[in-house]
């Protein structure tokens, strides 16, 4: 087989049903070098938008933080409520009551003179 020089001196030789073959295999490649430049730009895109997102550790990470924060504000409650109850059963609301009915003040800051 010869090599041409001349590409386009000849092509008269090829049939037609061969000219429309390798037409549409030059469209065929065209559109799979498109395709694959989306796709890269697609993964480009996806790398970034993963960024924005928590990882599974990360998530598993801050879940832990929430139930331990949960975790201590329902012993808050439970202690303050057990509290309230023993200063109820000490009488603590009459020991105020008397407090500010007396005559007495108790004065933290001491005077001048």
């Amino acid at each position: 087989m010869r090599i041409r020089e001349d590409n386009h001196h000849g092509h008269e030789l090829y049939s037609k049903e061969l000219q429309e073959r390798v037409l549409a295999v030059c469209h065929y490649t065209a559109h799979i070098i498109e395709i694959k430049q989306l796709l890269a730009e697609i993964n480009r895109d996806a790398f970034g938008l993963s960024r924005l997102f928590w990882s599974e550790e990360e998530l598993r990470e801050k879940q832990d933080t929430v139930s331990f924060f949960d975790a201590r504000m329902q012993s808050t409650v439970f202690y303050t409520l057990l509290n309230m109850e023993r200063y109820q059963h000490c009488g603590w609301k009459e020991l105020i009551d008397e407090g500010e009915n007396s005559d007495e003040r108790v004065n933290f800051i001491p005077e001048k003179k």
